[in-house]
């Protein structure tokens, strides 16, 4: 029986040598969100972006209710426009840090009710990023159940669980 509880331990902290150890990336999606245009809309959402990296865009017309005519984003700072203009479908381009950026959409709903549905991802990737490293999941589940089997109870003497007349 006492091989058999050492054992389990054992097992655990074999498998948990073997885990890949793996890093974070430093991804931030800054927007993403479905939408509807009605009639003929733009819309514009503003960005801090810190650090230089890229930006991905992915911009999808959804079929549902009208079709969307026109549907077309572009990607502005203060100093003009970055990139060049995307319709449905994905992009990326590089901006620089310590900007802030403006994204940009627009459309038209071209049927009877003139209400269309887009769907908007924006991500950023910074350039310069030291991986962040994880530790595996199964050493932090090792030193959460490690006191528990440390401490599990043992079989008391029945004297100690007795009930006893008060005097």
């Amino acid at each position: 029986m006492k091989s058999r509880t050492s054992l389990i331990p054992a097992a655990l902290l074999a498998a948990a040598w073997f885990a890949p150890v793996r890093a974070a990336r430093a991804d931030t999606v800054l927007y993403d969100s479905s939408g509807f245009i009605q009639g003929a809309q733009s819309l514009t959402q503003s960005f801090d972006i810190s650090t230089p990296g890229t930006l991905s865009i992915t911009l999808t017309a959804i079929p549902w209710f009208d079709p969307l005519k026109d549907l077309t984003f572009f990607v502005s700072t203060a100093d003009g426009l970055q990139g060049t203009l995307i319709t449905d479908g994905s992009e990326s381009l590089h901006v620089s840090g310590g900007t802030e950026i403006f994204a940009h959409w627009f459309g038209q709903a071209d049927g009877p009710f003139k209400f269309g549905i887009y769907g908007l991802k924006i991500s950023f990737h910074p350039d310069a990023v030291s991986p962040v490293p994880l530790p595996p999941s199964f050493w932090l589940l090792l030193c959460g159940l490690g006191p528990l089997f440390a401490m599990r109870r043992r079989p008391m003497p029945r004297s100690s669980y007795e009930c006893r007349p008060l005097q």
